[in-house]
């Protein structure tokens, strides 16, 4: 007997190990052992032979408590309720221990015959420690949780839970009764019924990441512990996405660690008077062992950053309150950098200015929306993970989200976000009051601020006479307010949810926030089902995007393709032919209501409503005397047309006549044939569908299609641009000349292609952009063309005739004549829709201006809020599609575009445009 024991001082020792004890400690010890008494409950249940015997009934009732403590502490994490309430804390941990003594006295001596080889085949070592045997117990649990029957048979054989005093089973049920009583009292109080959000979240899949955010920044700070210069500040880089996971929900079959998580770091470090920033991968487990060879970390942080060879990154892992270093691996991508220099990151706050003078729109503005989307969610769920932790040294804004970029010349991706903060403790700012500030949330406001710069893609300036909450109020109104028709009301929609609940202090207190005391559980409830989840159901309902295999996409390199193509199939299956000869002969109908407006009107009525229809394509070169005849028609405005490539020596002629690859004339040929009323403006920007593919004058090309947007738009002030072309990626360079085109005095309509290999790859750019129409194809019967990429419901995707259209070409060895050739692809469908967007364009004109003088004031309105995107896109969907026996809607306007009945078509407009 040792000293201890002989003098009754072994436990008092135990006793202070318990008082010093953590309740998060005592929380995880009960987590890893509650699985194990509840197998030995269950199987002591079923062995027991009589079930009316009092060791059976004793069995139920300890079963029913352990199982119900268990599925608790599955859900929630008491110490995580109680946080911030001092009083709960202190029951929290009262309660605690009441469950860890009885479980701590389960277990029999070591003096046992069938105890005693039992403890050593189990490698069953006790420690001088609080509940040494309980501890011991989860050091040699298997880590996936399984038992199997060798090793159940000896921890059965360890531990006793029945006891033949029936006082001491009384007080244990009593005991773990009390327990349940109390945690299951804490529970946050159920929310309205009609709660927007289906998923609840104690069912979330990544609670956890929270705790271990902290202990990542406890361990990191104690080992972070050197005097160097270029470490005074303690500053870190946190990767918001590498080894991260974004599911709100598991999906079927699914498993996600609860306990453990993986982050990666990077450190600053010196070299050659250049700051460099040194990539670390360092995991954070509950268990206090790791199977993975390793060793203390014992000389600091900076001794294991600095000095790291180039293409290494250093990988290290927290457990039992140290850290400890592992092997590192071989890098999976070679050209992803461990050691990145500090120039080569850029804040977004730079992304949210005008990058150049006279570029009216920044960088963020010209990002793709599903880009933005993506972001915004990113941001959200690391608020989530790091609220109220250290981590969040300051609050997340335009200036503490930075991106890597390769050069100066590249966006950014923009879906990669880093977090810059400070591993050291500070003096917490001081809580504003209630009555000062109206948001009581400072870390949820500054989130909804973030959120807003980047939809509306420009900074929300604060100054510091300013309540930082009335500003943002003051620009999501005005942000708000501007929202034209975008991509999808789902990603609009969502967005306004959102960045409300961030920044309108009512939305607090519809959730009951506005408390005098909020627990931290309740505040991260509240972002889980009111931002976390509105930006999930955007991502999904406008992208299509699975929450399951969003880490794997972003972490998945960008292949940046800057080339473009345009698609073209002949067509020669006579069904296709039949069904083109029938839409053209209903077409026929609305030829002769243009006709018919037209010969209402003077000649000077006639030139002035007619619509200008840009072409920005390879040239309009058409066969025999047709251009001729449409050049002396003056259906082809020779004045305002032009070519927009530098002449250069040994090369095809740059006039935009001369069309040698023909893709221009046929889409031009469609707009002049099916847009009578309609005026065509060459702007020839390709030589072949070679420029657009070749990467070497990818750039070159972007600015001949930047140039001519441009010009269309300020010069020859065009109503519609046609675009049938398209890119992989966003091309900057022209989404910028669209947003310039769309505040212009005059906006024009933009019309383009979606793609015709979209069974392999996405929506082509600028198709899927917010200020465009895409457009996809259908046969001469209105069923959906098998090339069409998904559209994944968004709001300014149409479908047109596409399929077997009849042009006139050159015919083989005689260009003087001409043939009939049969065409289809998204290239097509695209003039298509334009031509019948212009002819009903044309033809509001046309009636407005024969009315009389009373009745043209009150529809002189009806013409201009009609070639807005915004008046366009409702009024073609109301009265220009029919739907076929699939459900797919096209435009088919015969029964809209009559002939007598053209006064009716104004009126049906204008009603339409009233209700938006």
């Amino acid at each position: 007997m040792d000293v201890l024991t002989l003098f009754g001082l072994k436990a008092i020792a135990a006793s202070n190990c318990v008082e010093h004890i953590r309740s998060e400690d005592m929380y995880e010890l009960l987590v890893a052992v509650l699985p194990t008494f509840n197998a030995i409950a269950e199987r002591a249940c079923s062995d027991v032979s009589d079930p009316q015997s009092r060791t059976h009934t004793f069995y139920i009732h300890f079963y029913e408590k352990i199982f119900s403590l268990q599925a608790f502490f599955q859900k929630w994490d008491p110490t995580e309720i109680a946080q911030g309430i001092s009083a709960d804390e202190v029951e929290v941990k009262r309660n605690l221990v009441r469950v860890l003594d009885e479980l701590e006295n389960r277990f029999v001596s070591k003096k046992g015959r069938e105890a005693g080889p039992a403890f050593q085949r189990l490698g069953f070592e006790r420690r001088d420690e609080a509940y040494p045997k309980l501890q011991a117990l989860k050091r040699i649990l298997p880590d996936d949780g399984t038992l199997s029957e060798d090793f159940f048979a000896d921890v059965n054989s360890i531990i006793r839970i029945d006891n033949k005093s029936s006082e001491k089973r009384e007080s244990l049920l009593q005991n773990l009764s009390k327990a349940l009583h109390f945690f299951y009292g804490m529970l946050p109080s159920t929310r309205e019924s009609g709660s927007p959000c289906p998923l609840r979240f104690e069912d979330y899949p990544l609670k956890h990441v929270w705790k271990l955010t902290k202990k990542l920044f406890d361990v990191v700070q104690r080992n972070w512990c050197c005097q160097c210069s270029s470490h005074a500040k303690r500053e870190a880089r946190l990767n918001l996405t590498q080894c991260q996971r974004f599911e709100t929900a598991l999906v079927r079959g699914q498993v996600i660690s609860s306990s453990e998580a993986r982050f990666r770091i990077l450190f600053p470090i010196t070299s050659l008077d250049a700051v460099l920033w040194q990539d670390t991968e360092i995991a954070v487990k509950n268990r206090d062992h790791e199977k993975r060879e390793h060793k203390e970390i014992e000389r600091g942080l900076c001794n294991t950053i600095q000095g790291v060879r180039k293409g290494i990154r250093p990988r290290m892992v927290v457990f039992a309150r140290k850290l400890w270093k592992l092997r590192v691996d071989i890098e999976d991508n070679q050209r992803s950098s461990t050691q990145v220099l500090d120039s080569k990151f850029r804040p977004l706050k730079e992304l949210l200015q005008q990058q150049h003078q006279g570029q009216r729109h920044s960088p963020m503005a010209l990002m793709e929306g599903k880009d933005r989307l993506i972001l915004s969610f990113i941001l959200a769920t690391s608020l989530l993970h790091f609220f109220s932790g250290p981590w969040l040294q300051a609050k997340l804004t335009s200036e503490t989200i930075c991106f890597l970029v390769s050069n100066s010349h590249v966006s950014p991706d923009i879906t990669k976000p880093y977090l810059t903060t400070a591993c050291c403790s500070l003096e917490q700012e001081a809580s504003p009051s209630e009555l000062d500030q109206p948001h009581q949330f400072p870390y949820i406001l500054s989130l909804g601020i973030l959120l807003l710069e980047i939809a509306r893609g420009t900074p929300v300036n604060l100054e510091k006479a300013q309540d930082p909450c009335v500003v943002a109020l003051d620009c999501f109104k005005e942000w708000d307010k501007a929202c034209g028709t975008g991509r999808s009301t789902s990603v609009r929609d969502g967005l306004h949810e959102v960045i409300s609940a961030c920044i309108d202090p009512r939305k607090l207190r519809q959730y009951f926030l506005d408390k005098p005391s909020v627990k931290n559980l309740e505040v991260r409830q509240y972002i889980f089902e009111r931002i976390l989840h509105p930006l999930e159901n955007a991502l999904s309902t406008a992208y299509g995007i699975q929450l399951n295999k969003l880490h794997a996409d972003i972490a998945r390199a960008k292949e940046v393709n800057k080339s473009g193509s345009f698609d073209h199939r002949d067509e020669h299956r006579p069904d296709k032919e039949d069904a083109a000869r029938e839409w053209l002969s209903h077409w026929s109908g609305v030829s002769d209501l243009l006709y018919d407006c037209e010969d209402r009107l003077s000649e000077a009525a006639k030139r002035a409503t007619r619509v200008k229809v840009a072409v920005i394509d390879t040239g309009l070169q058409l066969p025999g005397a047709l251009q001729e005849n449409y050049e002396d028609d003056k259906r082809i405005n020779v004045d305002q047309s032009k070519a927009f490539i530098l002449a250069s020596e040994g090369q095809v002629s740059d006039d935009w006549r001369v069309d040698p690859d023909g893709h221009g004339s046929r889409v031009g040929q469609i707009i002049l044939k099916v847009a009578p009323g309609a005026d065509l403006h060459v702007a020839k920007v390709f030589r072949t569908k070679d420029d657009l593919e070749d990467p070497d004058i990818a750039n070159q090309v972007h600015d001949r299609i930047a140039k001519a947007i441009k010009h269309a738009t300020n010069e020859w002030k065009v109503d519609i641009i046609v675009m049938s072309f398209g890119f992989d990626e966003t091309i900057p360079l022209i989404r910028n000349a669209l947003v310039e085109a769309s505040k212009a005095e005059k906006p024009p309509l933009f019309f383009a292609a979606t793609r015709n290999d979209g069974a392999h790859k996405r929506m082509a750019w600028p198709a899927r952009d917010s200020s465009v129409i895409g457009i996809s194809s259908t046969d001469g019967n209105g069923l959906a063309s098998p090339f069409n990429p998904s559209d994944k419901d968004t709001d300014s995707i149409m479908y047109a005739f596409g399929e077997g259209f009849p042009v006139e070409v050159a015919a083989p060895g005689n260009s003087k004549s001409s043939v009939t050739k049969y065409i289809s692809g998204t290239s097509y469908a695209a003039p298509v829709a334009a031509a019948l967007a212009a002819s009903l364009l044309g033809c509001v004109r046309m009636v407005t201006e024969t009315l009389p003088l009373d009745e043209r004031n009150m529809y002189q309105h009806v013409p201009s809020d009609l070639q807005r995107m915004s008046g366009m896109i409702p009024v073609l969907r109301r009265h220009m599609q029919k739907q076929d026996n699939h459900g797919l809607k096209s435009l088919l306007p015969w029964d809209f575009l009559k002939p007598g009945r053209e006064l009716k078509v104004l009126k049906d407009v204008s009603e339409t445009l009233k209700k938006g």
